[in-house]
């Protein structure tokens, strides 16, 4: 518990430069449009009621979830595959850290206990590796290969908030390093995605998925765990920062890997900010099966 505690309270990050190269561009209007719903659905009891609010003509998969760590149950990990026909899209969504416990014992593991190889090189947070792996082999990879072979010229979207961001960073590198999708045909967006590997892993990953965002709210303190360097871990890019509640699109973005010209500018974190992204609670709304306010 100690060493928890510690791990919020140490905060501070050196930054790397870094340069693009097969660099894509980001919009404020897709991701507002879909993504704060398509992760919501990922907390949702019946996750078509989240669907249906942005989605019309869809078919959802498998929801699945799976337990995640050593609390015999009591913690899970979380994802969902879809199509969508008229954006012609196969989605593949993963749920965030779901409550204290999960968020200790997740700290305690990525800090303190050794990192995984990944499948197209460098080292990831065991934590991560492991949920991505009893999902992916739960269900999501015949989904997943099912929707392919079926639609084979349609997207794939991929995508997660919280620990999902980073399970998300490790599904696309896997998917185009396993042939699975291309680096042009892949559009990766998460949303307050702690670090997940390794520099090294963090360079494959730039390479492999040119349409990748890590999209942070204001003073969200997630992304800034683990600190840069700490145990090596490192981000990938590229960084879009709302310093504000992100009511319209009004946003910066950083394409190094480590910049201190986006959210790491700041010197104090908030985890009020990591709960809300584009005006919405993502978890409780989620929970509610998408009823009520969205933003509370």
């Amino acid at each position: 518990m100690r060493r928890v505690v510690a791990l919020f309270l140490l905060f501070g990050a050196v930054s790397v430069a870094g340069a693009p190269t097969n660099h894509a561009t980001f919009s404020d209007a897709f991701v507002r449009k879909y993504f704060p719903t398509i992760f919501a659905s990922t907390e949702a009891p019946n996750a078509a009621n989240c669907l249906d609010k942005v989605f019309k003509n869809y078919e959802l998969k498998k929801h699945i979830n799976v337990k995640c760590d050593e609390t015999d149950g009591l913690d899970t990990c979380s994802g969902l595959t879809f199509v969508s026909h008229d954006d012609k899209a196969i989605v593949i969504a993963f749920r965030g850290t779901k409550g204290k416990l999960q968020l200790l014992v997740e700290s305690e593991e990525i800090m303190y206990r050794n990192k995984t190889a990944w499948y197209g090189g460098g080292n990831v947070g065991s934590y991560f590796a492991h949920a991505f792996n009893l999902i992916w082999n739960d269900g999501m990879k015949t989904d997943l290969n099912l929707l392919i072979h079926k639609y084979p010229t349609y997207e794939i979207w991929v995508g997660g908030h919280s620990l999902g961001g980073s399970i998300a960073a490790l599904a696309a590198n896997f998917l185009i390093s396993n042939g699975l999708a291309t680096s042009s045909n892949l559009k990766m967006i998460t949303f307050g995605e702690p670090r997940t590997g390794d520099k090294q892993f963090a360079d494959i990953h730039d390479s492999l998925v040119p349409y990748s965002y890590r999209v942070i709210h204001k003073k969200d303190i997630v992304p800034h765990i683990p600190l840069n360097g700490m145990e090596g871990f490192h981000h990938h890019r590229s960084e879009i920062w709302y310093n504000n509640e992100m009511a319209t699109a009004d946003f910066k973005e950083c394409d190094a890997q480590e910049s201190p010209f986006c959210s790491d500018s700041h010197l104090d974190f908030m985890i009020a900010d990591h709960h809300r992204y584009y005006g919405m609670y993502m978890s409780f709304y989620g929970r509610r099966n998408c009823t009520g306010d969205p933003a509370n």
